[in-house]
């Protein structure tokens, strides 16, 4: 037997191996899904809602601490993000609302947190967004929420205010913009179509690079895509599944200004969380207009041993000249420390909403969705650029 008749032989036990494997997984993933499909029903006869996301945090912590390797634990993620979706498929399907049109960042996130399986519902406007998810025509609905280089968004924090809402998931997503169009070249580009965030996270990279085009803001990145699309001399800011979506050469990779660029999306719902352990609860509040109102206002959280995580202010749209305050809690509304100083928060602001309390993610470890890419995207090798 010849070396290479050795190595095909070697090859050939190796894939009957993995068959074998595939078939054991095969049996094993349906009578997964046999038994979720008994949990839907016993949810329907009891009223409970189809999305729990403390039980699919608490599979991930325990899958993850028990899993040797080699596979990562993000790999792990990834895959039983899809086992999850298809096991909600079964019970219910779950229809998600999100900023469109499909493609978006919000589109990803919404992808990230709920899989393939899920019925995803684009929206115009991030008002019908929240509208949806409150008149319960969808089950969930996705918003951003803050930026590493735009700090929060307004907006969300605006609805997050007026609507009856519950924070239930939260992810951070990676923003990986690619230029992409019909040409063979970046001196062929006349026009760049992009969202105005996208433009001023890439300026820099535009100023060295791309002078001689016009800049064109449009209304998302997916929408960018579309009309490169339409346009031969066109060129759009882009993720990845935007650009293969729409059928555009990425002509440049990478071209935002500053690494770290990460978006963090909360997911909306009507119903409380339980604790995991692991939680973060987030709440608006505003103060009286007195000396040291933001002190005493805090000051519950430093008796009780509470962390903030984050806070922020902003004009507030409940009086002129006052304003609003944004923070994150390490821990659940639940918790006797935190309930104590919401209780004791209550009485020392002028308005207090608890936004919600859901399990905790990792900015330090955000979604890379380039790194799923599912098709493969057309990239011309010769106009590969440098970053600026």
């Amino acid at each position: 037997m010849t070396v290479k008749d050795d190595l095909r032989h070697q090859l050939d036990r190796l894939r009957d191996a993995i068959d074998r494997i595939d078939q054991q997984l095969l049996r094993a993933l349906n009578e997964r899904m046999e038994l979720a499909k008994e949990i839907g029903r016993i949810k329907a006869d009891a009223g409970l809602t189809l999305f729990d996301p403390s039980r699919e945090e608490a599979i991930y912590s325990r899958l993850s601490e028990g899993n040797p390797g080699p596979l990562s634990d993000d790999g792990l993620r990834s895959i039983y993000r899809e086992i999850m979706a298809a096991s909600r498929v079964l019970q219910h399907p779950m229809e998600v609302a999100f900023l469109g049109p499909e493609w978006t960042y919000s589109h990803l996130a919404a992808r990230s947190l709920f899989g393939h399986s899920a019925h995803y519902v684009p929206l115009p406007t991030l008002d019908e967004v929240f509208d949806q998810m409150v008149k319960g025509l969808v089950h969930v609905a996705i918003a951003p929420i803050e930026n590493t280089l735009e700090g929060g968004l307004t907006h969300t924090l605006d609805l997050l205010c007026e609507c009856d809402a519950q924070v239930v998931r939260e992810c951070y997503l990676e923003m990986a913009h690619y230029l992409a169009g019909r040409g063979e070249s970046l001196e062929q580009v006349e026009r760049v179509y992009a969202h105005p965030q996208t433009l001023g996270q890439c300026r820099h990279w535009l100023l060295h690079h791309m002078r001689h085009a016009a800049l064109q803001e449009c209304s998302s990145t997916a929408e960018a895509a579309r009309l490169s699309q339409k346009d031969p001399k066109g060129a759009a800011i882009c993720n990845l599944f935007a650009a293969h979506h729409y059928g555009l050469i990425v002509l440049a990779s990478r071209i935002e200004d500053r690494p770290g660029n990460i978006t963090r999306f909360f997911a909306l719902a009507q119903h409380f969380n339980p604790p995991t352990g692991h939680d973060k609860t987030s709440i608006l509040f505003a103060l009286p207009d007195r000396p040291g109102a933001l002190r005493d206002a805090l000051e519950p959280f430093t008796l009780h041993g509470c962390n903030l995580a984050r806070i922020e202010s902003r004009p507030s749209r409940i009086s002129i000249w006052h304003d609003l305050f944004y923070a994150d809690i390490e821990g659940h509304r639940d918790d006797p420390a935190i309930r104590q100083s919401l209780e004791d928060l209550q009485e020392r602001v002028a308005f207090l909403k608890v936004l919600g309390s859901y399990p905790r993610s990792d900015p330090f470890r955000p979604i890379r969705f380039q790194m799923e890419q599912v098709a493969p995207v057309t990239q011309k090798p010769s106009v590969a650029v440098a970053k600026a």
